[in-house]
């Protein structure tokens, strides 16, 4: 029988307890530390914005550097998917196919990221390679890594960005392979800027990159971004970049599989791109070819495209099927941006509620998606260690407090996405009399069981409709088919009310309802119904149902309430 590809890469990357090498230069081969499952729970950091690439001030260690990698020791992270490029081509390590950011800035127009080229340039001179450096921590860490990079190039001009050093002088010198603007409605969230892969040398400068990561350095694989600056070609063009990108893949595998053999280190491919497959292949992504030939070996879910907004569920159910019985993972991509008026991230109970309906939707991997995670700044925290330790672990998840949230846009975003699909559903929408807005709560909680352990301290639906005036206007929910009586209603009025940097934004009323337990939601998909069954004559204004949660509060124990004196 012919051994599986992962249990191949696996076997190599345990055969070799030998050290790393002190350069790039050397040979890299596996290390006795080395982690040998599979990437479980995976955060993305870019190196840049938490790290001591933008915040210390030089001189710069290799100890100072590495600092992103060893504020996730023993964290309950197992794989860290570092950014080692930039959206226009230039690297944050010393490549030899690309430039380093900086290498072609004679003079620099914006301080911080003046700051970082001189931090890179200043490591490299002192004869460290940034990338090494993070390779050999992270292992040192018993973490894997990742190497992230773009595939899409932005393009932009020498003159207006030259002294950023984002980008190379490849992308500066090859404004012809830009997209360019298109009339089809699609490509107004897409970047017209972006480089096209139908061009052949832009595939194959993008390639050596990857090489590169895969070749040169200790890493445990890359990722590669299929999300933004998408898709990688004109719209009616997709059609002849699917069969091209299917077959830069196949390159980059036999490269990966050639370097996992001279490393004796198994060499990942992941893609992170949208988990559903009409929207994939709008884009160009043939992820069933990618999954039947073996070139891939996770795919990273994201609900739709470009900085995607935060999401709870996946509905992975189609691209299961694809997988069947391959080897190919399935990675739930949760990008923690909530953007509201108080908190830029995703709090504790959202980030548990999301952790715990991707595995309850069968997943093999949950990652945390963004630039870099930092709910309460950076450092981080004790109370973000403690929202990463319990994530990969789904029966310590199960009586954690969750806040279930349906799909929001941005609070910036008050106007439909029509495009992808999956956006169909977001949040705001608009408060019609007589025309009700349904949407679908999914929950991984079995309330039934915790309640029978008296375990659970409250259950509340929480519904926010902007500019209404309660006592005006007449409003009826229902939760699965069940209409919510008033005796469980609480109203908090803030159409206009000062907290200390100025008014509640949007005005409005938050509706909570109190739910006892004839009224719990069920585990599974839940569908909440609001209707304004008549409305105030006395104004003539919009009302949106801009925000629902689904907020679930456990005690550790019967009869050990969180709070049981006030004084």
């Amino acid at each position: 029988m012919t051994m599986h590809r992962r249990e191949f890469l696996q076997a190599v990357g345990a055969s070799t307890p030998a050290a790393l090498p002190a350069s790039a230069d050397a040979p890299a081969t596996a290390s006795a530390n080395q982690p040998p499952t599979e990437p479980r729970v995976l955060l993305y950091d870019d190196g840049r914005h938490a790290s001591p690439l933008y915040q210390y001030a030089p001189p710069l260690t290799p100890d100072d550097f590495v600092i992103t990698v060893d504020q996730l020791a023993d964290s309950g992270v197992d794989t860290l998917v570092y950014a080692a490029g930039l959206e226009g081509g230039t690297q944050i390590y010393d490549s030899r196919v690309a430039q380093t950011w900086g290498d072609n800035v004679k003079q620099w127009t914006h301080p911080v990221w003046y700051r970082a080229g001189r931090h890179l340039k200043q490591l490299i001179d002192d004869g460290h390679d940034p990338l090494e450096l993070i390779c050999q921590r992270a292992h040192q860490q018993k973490l894997l890594l990742l190497a992230g990079n773009w595939i899409s190039l932005q393009g932009a001009d020498r003159a207006t960005t030259g002294g950023r050093g984002r980008q190379s002088d490849f992308v500066f010198d090859h404004a012809q392979f830009e997209v360019g603007p298109e009339k089809d409605p699609r490509a107004r969230y897409a970047h017209p800027r972006r480089f096209s892969f139908l061009h052949q040398a832009v595939r194959d400068e993008r390639l050596a990159v990857f090489e590169e990561m895969l070749t040169r350095y200790p890493t445990d694989g890359v990722e590669i971004n299929l999300t933004e600056f998408v898709p990688l070609c004109r719209f009616d063009e997709v059609d002849r970049l699917s069969p091209l990108l299917t077959e830069w893949l196949r390159r980059l595998r036999k490269t990966a599989d050639r370097a996992a053999q001279d490393q004796g280190r198994a060499k990942r491919i992941y893609v992170r791109l949208p988990t559903d497959i009409s929207t994939q292949q709008q884009l160009g992504c043939d992820s069933a070819t990618w999954i039947a030939d073996g070139l891939v070996d996770g795919l990273v879910c994201m609900n739709g495209i470009g900085d995607a907004v935060m999401t709870q569920c996946w509905s992975m159910e189609p691209l299961k099927k694809l997988v069947g019985n391959s080897d190919c993972r399935l990675v739930a991509g949760f990008n923690n941006l909530l953007q509201s008026q108080f908190h830029r991230s995703a709090t504790q109970a959202m980030t548990w509620a999301a952790a715990a309906n991707a595995w309850d939707d069968g997943a093999d991997g949950f990652a945390v998606v963004d630039y870099h995670w930092t709910p309460n700044g950076w450092p981080l925290t004790a109370e973000d260690y403690q929202t990463l330790r319990v994530l990969g672990h789904p029966e310590l998840l199960r009586f954690r407090d969750k806040d279930y949230r349906a799909l929001r846009l941005g609070r910036g975003q008050n106007k439909p996405i029509d495009w992808p699909d999956t956006m169909d559903d977001a949040l705001p929408k608009p408060l019609e009399e007589k025309q009700p807005v349904e949407l679908t709560l999914q929950i991984a909680d079995d309330l039934e069981a915790a309640g029978r352990q008296q375990k659970i301290e409250s259950v509340r639906l929480r519904i926010r409709i902007t500019n209404i005036e309660a006592s005006l206007n007449k409003v009826r929910v229902e939760l699965n088919g069940k209409r919510l009586p008033e005796s469980i209603l609480s109203l908090d009025d803030l159409i206009y009310r000062q907290q200390p940097l100025g008014s509640f934004n949007p005005y409005g009323f938050v509706y909570e309802y109190r739910l006892p337990e004839s009224l719990w939601p069920r585990r599974g998909k839940n569908r909440v119904r609001i209707k304004l069954v008549e409305k105030d004559r006395g104004i003539d204004t919009k009302f949106d149902v801009s925000d629902i949660d689904l907020v679930i509060d456990y005690n550790p124990q019967r009869h050990l309430r969180e709070n049981p004196v006030s004084y």
